[in-house]
């Protein structure tokens, strides 16, 4: 663990808010100011330019490759899975879990001492951001209400899923991080992030446990991305309803699974596919909704420069792939059939 100016370490708790000297500082809790009490520079995107850094700007995020994700993985970032949020200066790669204030950012990339980092950021306009800042506060002393922005800190508040709550699924917690599964330890509830299929930016997330689901916030264009997009490895995608049976599919050895929100898969969603892989195994819910649907995309998709195959139920008493086994998973994609021999 890294040791701040002063040379105390900061700790952090389980819900991965950094501790600085007995206060909760967690991300964007001080604008201009990281987690541990250093100046995020007065321009971000210049400071990016400087280190040398490829990005895009949308809205008050941050987006490109991540630029550790190599070193950690020892696979280069395929996506735009790395966000910085331009005001909290926190970053974040939902991947690989690369994550901390601006300052960490660039003691990493420049290969510098801590305090040298420090020092770095705060002859960038530090000083000036937070001046501005205050100045602004002091003219408008009403509190803004903050709770209802969606950006990469906001899943701050939440943690890598349980070991408990993972088995019951047939996964291991390492496999949700890897597909940015997050979990709600007050609520007790899934934590599944909806992003932007080009630029990987948080749209929002779903909330959902037996009992409950929501969309935060409401109205997300879900229908317009596929789970699973920015994290998928292999050439056959499989096309899921649940972004839980992707994880269920990277823990059985099938890390290209995507899944689409529902039974209700969209035209927007089949051509992201295509976009992507040459062929794809349709294994939705084995209930009415899901076959009326597979009905349709063998209709509609055959013919369209994708090779389309679905997963065969027969004699198997499951309704999903998330409640297969591993063997009868593997066998089930195996045995997928293709769309010139209709089983419906």
């Amino acid at each position: 663990m890294e040791r701040g100016a002063t040379g105390e370490t900061p700790s952090k708790c389980s819900l991965t808010f950094v501790i600085w000297k007995g206060q909760d500082v967690r991300p964007g809790r001080a604008k201009g100011w990281d987690a541990v009490g250093t100046p995020i520079p007065g321009n971000v995107t210049a400071c990016l330019d400087e280190i040398g850094l490829d990005y895009k700007v949308s809205g008050d995020e941050i987006h490109m490759p991540c630029p550790m994700h190599e070193a950690r993985t020892g696979k280069k970032d395929k996506h735009p899975s790395f966000s910085i949020n331009y005001d909290a200066g926190y970053f974040n790669c939902f991947s690989c879990r690369y994550q901390g204030p601006f300052v960490v950012l660039v003691k990493d990339m420049l290969d510098l001492p801590y305090g040298d980092a420090v020092a770095w950021v705060r002859a960038r306009g530090g000083i000036e951001r937070v001046k501005k800042f205050l100045a602004k506060k002091a003219a408008d002393p009403k509190t803004v209400d903050t709770t209802k922005q969606i950006n990469e800190a906001s899943l701050a508040l939440y943690v890598s899923p349980p070991l408990e709550e993972c088995s019951r699924r047939y996964f291991m917690p390492e496999d949700a991080d890897a597909c940015g599964v997050l979990w709600d330890t007050d609520r007790e509830m899934w934590i599944v992030p909806v992003r932007d299929p080009d630029t990987g930016m948080l749209w929002g997330w779903q909330e959902k446990n037996a009992r409950y689901f929501r969309n935060r916030p409401p109205g997300m264009p879900k229908s317009k991305t596929l789970f699973g997009l920015h994290t998928y490895e292999g050439d056959t995608a499989i096309l899921v309803e649940s972004p839980l049976d992707v994880v269920r599919l990277r823990a059985a050895g099938f890390p290209a699974g995507l899944a689409s929100y529902g039974a209700g898969v969209s035209d927007a969603q089949m051509s992201l596919i295509r976009d992507h892989f040459d062929s794809v195994i349709i294994a939705l819910d084995n209930d009415t909704a899901g076959v009326e649907t597979c009905k349709r995309l063998l209709k509609e998709w055959t013919g369209r420069g994708l090779s389309l195959k679905f997963l065969d139920y027969t004699g198997l008493p499951y309704k999903d792939p998330g409640e297969m086994g591993a063997d009868a998973l593997k066998n089930a994609v195996r045995t997928a059939y293709p769309s010139v021999v209709a089983r419906f």
